[in-house]
C-alpha cells in the first residue's frame, strides 16, 4: 500500500477546490493518506512566497480569474472574496491533527471548513464554529477541541510546517509520493497516474 502525503490549508482556495477530487481518487485507490495541515505565512516567508493582498495588481486579477474558472468548471462554490479572509485557521489545523492522532479520517471535517471559509462567509477562528462543525462531522466537539488547545498540539502544528518547508513543499495543495512532489490541484490526474503505476 502506498503512502500519501497530502499538504493543504483551509485557507487556500485551491486546497478547497482540489479536496473532494482528492478525496475520490484515494477512495478508488489503495492508499495510505497523512495529512499535514501548513501555516500559509511561515511556509510563505521561508519559500518566497506572498500574501495574495501584497501580489501586483496583474496577479491578483489572475488569481481570482483562475479561481472563478476552476470553480466553474467542477461546479463547486466559491466566494471570490470571503468575509473572513484571511483567517487564523490554527484551531480547526489543530483539531484536524487531532483527529488523525486518534486514527481517524478527517475528510468531512476538512470538507465542512473549507466551506465555512470559502462558500459560507463564516469565521473559522471562532472556536464556536470550530466546534459546530465537528459536530456536524460527526466528532466529539468537546474531546478534539481540549486536545487541540494544548501546548502540544501547537508544537506538532508549528513542526509540521517546519518538516513540510524541509520537504520542498512551498505551497498548498501538494501532493508527495515516495519521493515526487506535485503541487497544485491542478495536477491530480498525475497524482492518481503514479498511484496507479
Amino acid at each position: 500500500m502506498k503512502t500519501l502525503h497530502y499538504y493543504f490549508a483551509l485557507i487556500s482556495p485551491f486546497s478547497y477546490l482540489g479536496h473532494e477530487e482528492f478525496r475520490e481518487i484515494v477512495d478508488r485507490d489503495d492508499v495510505t493518506v497523512a495529512f499535514h495541515p501548513l501555516q500559509v505565512g511561515p511556509l510563505f516567508a521561508a519559500t518566497g512566497g506572498v500574501a495574495p493582498s501584497k501580489r501586483s495588481p496583474q496577479r491578483q486579477s489572475m488569481r481570482l480569474a483562475e479561481l472563478r474558472r476552476w470553480s466553474e468548471r467542477k461546479e463547486i462554490a466559491l466566494n471570490l472574496q470571503p468575509a473572513h479572509f484571511p483567517v487564523n485557521e490554527a484551531l480547526a489545523a489543530r483539531c484536524i491533527m487531532t483527529l488523525t492522532q486518534d486514527g481517524v479520517m478527517p475528510w468531512d471535517f476538512i470538507h465542512r471548513a473549507h466551506r465555512v471559509v470559502w462558500a459560507e462567509d463564516g469565521n473559522l477562528s471562532d472556536p464556536a464554529k470550530v466546534e459546530e462543525i465537528l459536530t456536524a462531522a460527526g466528532h466529539d466537539a468537546t474531546a478534539v477541541m481540549a486536545t487541540a488547545q494544548t501546548d502540544a498540539s501547537g508544537a506538532a502544528y508549528d513542526a509540521c510546517t517546519e518538516a513540510a518547508i524541509e520537504t520542498g513543499v512551498f505551497g498548498a495543495p501538494t501532493f508527495l509520493i515516495e519521493d515526487e512532489l506535485f503541487w497544485g490541484q491542478d495536477r491530480l490526474d498525475w497524482v492518481e497516474a503514479v498511484l496507479n503505476a
